[in-house]
Parts: C-alpha cells; structure tokens; sequence
C-alpha cells in the first residue's frame, strides 16, 4: 500500500474512532458537570469511551510514524545528526541538504547512514564506504556469524580485515 492510501487509512479509522467517542458525549458532559458517576450511570459508554479514546491515541502514533517517512518531507532542509525513516528503515542524515526525490536514502551514502534497529543488538555488519559510514567505538556487529564490538572510531575494516579493531564476543 502506497504511503498516502495508508495515510488516509488511519485519516479514516481516525473519523470512526472520534464518531465513536462523539457518539457518548453527552454522558461525558453530564459527567464533567458533576450531574452523575459516569462511570457508575453510564457503564456502557464509558467503557466505549474509553476503547475508543485508546484506539484514537493509537493511530496518532500510527500517523505520527507514518508522516515521519522521507517521502512527505520532500523539499525540506535537514541537518546532519537528523533521523528519517525510508521504507521502515532508519538513516541518520551526514550532511545538511534539501530532500529530494532523486536522493534516496538507500541509493546515496554520502548523505545517509543505515541506522541499526534499536531491537536489534547485533545487526549484520555493512561495508563502510568511507568516514561518513564508519562504524563507531563500541558498536556492535554480526559478521560471518560472529559478534564483534568495534574498538576504534572510524572503523571501516571488516573484522578479518582488520582484527585489531574489533573485539570478538563469546
């Protein structure tokens, strides 16, 4: 599914969730007066409320995830040490520029880095193409099966290439 008919998908649940919630209003405004216990006079919809208070709060974050992928910032000034998500996958920005089209984040490594997944303790180890890829002290890799933890700053060897640079892991 392209990135706006997802965005409209939430826009939508959206609607229904907040028809949902409209839909009991009038108990939560008896409620706010002070005339009743909502909870107690009017069980039912509070607890429809409540459901649907949840569910909209999820799907703003659902929303909130999804506007943060490149392709809605097109034309937008960043900053070295920003993040952007492309296709579920998080980039540090290298270098200030202007999004575009034709510079995308997994085809440019002069501007973008592949984050690590934050779940992800030991990812696959990536060939470096220079500084602005390197890995740093203490980050971790999975190479040829194996764990390592880099030991140097601009570290832009593989482990077997360059062993005093990397610890491996039991």
């Amino acid at each position: 599914m392209e990135k706006q008919e997802q965005l409209n998908e939430l826009e939508s649940r959206q609607l229904d969730t907040q028809a949902r919630m409209n839909a009991v209003l009038p108990a939560v405004i008896d409620y706010v007066t002070g005339l009743t216990g909502f909870k107690n006079k009017y069980p039912e919809e509070a607890a429809a409320y409540a459901a649907a208070k949840q569910e909209d709060a999820a799907i703003d974050d659902e929303a909130v995830e999804l506007k943060k992928d490149w392709i809605f910032h097109i034309g937008e000034a960043v900053k070295a040490g920003d993040e952007i998500t492309y296709n579920g996958k998080v980039y540090e920005v290298l270098q200030d520029h202007v999004l575009q089209t034709d510079w995308v984040p997994d085809q440019v490594p002069a501007l973008y880095r592949l984050k690590c997944d934050p779940g992800e303790e030991w990812p696959e180890f990536v060939q470096p193409t220079g500084a602005h890829d390197a890995y740093k002290k203490g980050d971790k890799v999975t190479y040829k099966g194996e764990h390592y933890v880099s030991l140097i700053d601009a570290n832009v060897w593989a482990p077997d290439a360059y062993p005093q640079g990397w610890e491996k892991q039991p």
